[in-house]
């Protein structure tokens, strides 16, 4: 199960960062809801930050930034270290992808 939740998260990572660099456009990333691209960093506690603070989003803001790329993180969650530059998200430990889809329609919205 662990495997099946790691690669489902790697998967969605994938997607976002791929569908990211065909929608944005040149600009430097600043800070929180900067007006560009908007993107929902969406999963369980490796997107909340549980055992390192910010989670994956601090690497994908961070090479996004340094790209010159706007963007905007999104989501009803926020937290994460200093060096994030923008705290929204939407990661709930804990949970099971099924629990994620069943409320992904709200969270778009």
């Amino acid at each position: 199960m662990r495997t099946w939740r790691r690669w489902s998260t790697a998967a969605l990572l994938a997607v976002v960062v791929a569908v990211t660099g065909t929608l944005i456009g040149t600009g430097a990333a600043f800070a929180e809801s900067n007006g560009g691209v908007r993107v929902m960093p969406l999963g369980d506690s490796i997107t909340e930050g549980t055992q390192v603070p910010g989670g994956y989003r601090i690497g994908l803001w961070q090479r996004l930034a340094a790209g010159r790329y706007t963007i905007d993180f999104v989501g009803s969650q926020y937290n994460g270290p200093a060096s994030l530059g923008d705290h929204d998200h939407e990661g709930h430990p804990g949970w099971r992808i099924d629990q994620i889809d069943a409320n992904i329609t709200g969270w778009l919205r």
